[in-house]
């Protein structure tokens, strides 16, 4: 469990500290551009991407949204991807 925080709240840290040096701005469940969402609100606006893999030839990114590549570009290349 405590191994789960400390990522849960590394990740927390790296947007936060990201998104400020960037200047880029994550919207919150009020849809008010934010540089410092939680790692839980994150988490469930990934909600609901799914990849759909066609004849193992072609790989679709589903429901990806502007604000999702935002935390993305946040996170480098190693996240975002997963998400190409």
């Amino acid at each position: 469990m405590t191994l789960c925080l400390m990522v849960y709240s590394a990740l927390e840290y790296r947007i936060r500290k990201e998104s400020k040096d960037k200047g880029e701005y994550f919207p919150n469940q009020t849809k008010k551009d934010i540089q410092n969402p939680t790692a839980k609100w994150v988490f469930f606006c990934f909600v609901g991407i799914h990849e759909i893999i066609i004849e193992n030839t072609e790989k679709i990114i589903a429901n990806l949204k502007p604000s999702h590549r935002i935390i993305l570009k946040i996170l480098g290349p190693i996240y975002s991807d997963f998400y190409q």
